[in-house]
């Protein structure tokens, strides 16, 4: 069994903690860095000196729409994006044609770190912006600030309080900010120490974004097994309740 099949097996049971989800992460974050990081961040750099995006219209967000990618990318380049809880590499951080970026994820110091010890460069690199706290604590100074995109994925169901992240994702955001979401919101096979369950529902869970102030454009690609995950991702954008 792998190192990260062991501590799941440890804490396997149902009560949420978030200083071992914390840890389960850290540990799995820099297994992915030490598997994927050279071959990632060489394709990152042919594709930045070709001028490529990196990301693309074929993501489980956009799903091969390419005007609604295009849109989106003339959009938010030239604005704030912000990006909660990015993981070892993060969807904001190869972005370099976004001016502004900021990423919020409690490991953000500790990915940054080690791929600086271990490879001698990052992706979370001196032009962004970076935040090594829980999601849940506020950043005051971009109340109403945040005006091209947030993007969370993977995050809400490994949190203290999911419903507070996404009051503090609505209090960033304002009139016309994409919102850019993925998360299991529902583990039918059980939980452990780890993660948490959300609702069952993906109307609820569209409701609850309607409640914070989002409109949902469009639904993402499911990417997880259904008879264990309920999973819910969606393009919104912030102005409109419908």
């Amino acid at each position: 069994m792998s190192i990260l099949g062991l501590i799941r097996r440890f804490f396997s049971d149902t009560s949420f903690n978030h200083k071992i989800a914390q840890y389960y992460e850290g540990v799995a974050g820099i297994e992915t860095i030490k598997a994927n990081f050279e071959r990632t961040f060489r394709n990152y750099e042919k594709a930045k000196n070709k001028g490529e995006l990196w990301q693309s219209e074929n993501d489980l967000w956009f799903q091969g729409d390419i005007q609604l990618w295009q849109g989106f990318v003339e959009y938010v380049k030239e604005r704030i994006c912000v990006e909660i809880g990015a993981g070892p590499f993060g969807y904001l951080s190869p972005c370099y044609w976004i001016k502004n970026r900021i990423i919020i994820d409690p490991l953000v110091h500790h990915y940054r770190n080690y791929q600086i010890k271990k490879f001698g460069k990052t992706f979370f690199s001196s032009e962004i912006e970076t935040y090594s706290q829980s999601a849940e604590i506020f950043v005051e100074k971009y109340r109403s600030k945040v005006n091209g995109c947030i993007i969370c994925q993977n995050t809400l169901d490994h949190t203290d309080d999911p419903l507070l992240i996404l009051n503090v994702i609505s209090d960033y955001a304002t009139d016309g900010c994409y919102l850019l979401l993925w998360t299991d919101i529902w583990h039918l096979a059980g939980l452990d120490r780890c993660h948490r369950n959300i609702t069952k529902s993906r109307t609820a869970m569209k409701k609850i974004l309607n409640g914070f102030g989002f409109e949902i454009i469009r639904i993402a690609k499911s990417i997880r097994d259904p008879n264990k995950y309920v999973e819910y991702g969606c393009i919104a954008r912030y102005g409109q309740r419908g």
